[in-house]
């Protein structure tokens, strides 16, 4: 029974450790600026960042 909430324990905190804010950076032929933030998984945030992309300008999760 110990094993299982020893389990249970590990795998929910490997769970919540996995989301965190990303800020989206993103650049364009004058500038490279700050255009938002999000709070998920680095996938989530990944997409999130591309979707703010348009035209000349490419946005990406902050390095």
């Amino acid at each position: 029974m110990k094993k299982v909430i020893y389990i249970l324990v590990f795998f929910g905190i490997g769970i919540t450790s996995c989301k965190k804010t990303y800020q989206c950076e993103c650049k364009n032929a004058n500038a490279t600026y700050i255009a938002g933030e999000k709070e998920g998984t680095r996938n989530q945030a990944k997409k999130y960042c591309q979707d703010l992309s348009s035209g000349d300008t490419k946005c990406n999760i902050q390095q």
